[in-house]
């Protein structure tokens, strides 16, 4: 089984992202998009719950480090409005 990087990173993958929280909980997500920009990489995630809103995303930076890779919520606006530019743009290339 693929772990959380190599099904963010499998362009293939339409299975959900199961990501562990820290208290031992489990939160899926549907992949949105993964976004490359020069300084990173990004996932754009929709969680999966009852009380989550359609337009509801979230932004993660995929980190490596040696030879892990992780993820990391982004909180930086400015990353996150790049990462939403892409996307659109991404998308109306695609539309055409």
């Amino acid at each position: 089984m693929k772990n959380v990087i190599e099904q963010i990173l499998d362009e293939k993958n339409t299975s959900n992202i199961k990501i562990p929280g820290n208290n031992g909980e489990i939160f899926t997500f549907e992949q949105v998009a993964l976004i490359h920009l020069e300084e990173a990489s990004y996932t754009i995630l929709h969680p999966i719950a009852k009380d989550v809103l359609p337009d509801d995303v979230l932004v993660f930076r995929i980190v490596y480090k040696e030879d892990e890779a992780s993820l990391e919520l982004e909180e930086d606006e400015e990353a996150i409005e790049e990462c939403f530019d892409e996307y659109y743009r991404l998308l109306k290339k695609n539309k055409k």
